[in-house]
């Protein structure tokens, strides 16, 4: 390349900024202490073991229960969550339709993943900063292990994916501790 041509190469590089209002700005803001939780976010999460509190940060995302909405709406092909954890508990088996990123912002945390060519269980210890990114279709799980001072970030890929699939195990348990899902797909525990 001339010289000439490299010092006319940025033309093809800049381009004007679009118009964004503070207040258009501050809807796309979502400050920890102001976001949306859930304890009862999946279906999982009546079962000994799964419990976790849900924050939904961005995106619409994928939970058990429709009417739990994110503090921001505007995410076009992601969805962010925070995820926190009594020791040793944390989702049961499921997968999703996209791929999801797990970001272990603080703690540790195990994911673990059902090969479905071997049918084992494999499991993955990831510590403070350390992040994966499960395929789609994969049986995943993860746990805390160090408690609720841990804090796990999952970020879920697509526009719409589609809702949760619970590995079978998980329905027959849920199902036995009376855990379903109504009309508009929300888990409820009906009385035994």
């Amino acid at each position: 390349m001339n010289k000439e041509n490299l010092m006319n190469s940025w033309m093809n590089h800049i381009a004007p900024s679009s118009g964004c209002s503070i207040s258009e700005m501050e809807l796309r803001v979502a400050r920890f202490n102001e976001l949306p939780k859930s304890p009862r976010a999946f279906a999982d999460t009546y079962l000994p073991g799964h419990e976790r509190t849900l924050f939904s940060v961005i995106g619409s995302g994928v939970t058990d229960n429709p009417s739990f909405k994110p503090k921001i709406n505007s995410a076009e092909n992601f969805h962010v969550d925070f995820i926190v954890a009594p020791k040793g508990c944390g989702a049961a088996m499921h997968w999703h339709d996209s791929e999801e990123v797990f970001i272990a912002q603080s703690g540790s945390w195990a994911i673990d993943w059902l090969d479905g060519a071997t049918e084992m269980i494999h499991t993955i210890t990831l510590e403070e900063r350390d992040t994966i990114s499960v395929p789609p279709f994969i049986h995943r799980a993860f746990r805390s292990l160090d408690g609720e001072k841990g804090l796990l970030i999952s970020i879920l890929g697509g526009k719409t994916p589609s809702p949760v699939k619970w590995h079978e195990n998980v329905a027959k348990q849920a199902a036995s501790q009376g855990v379903f899902f109504d009309d508009q797909g929300i888990a409820v525990k009906i009385a035994k």
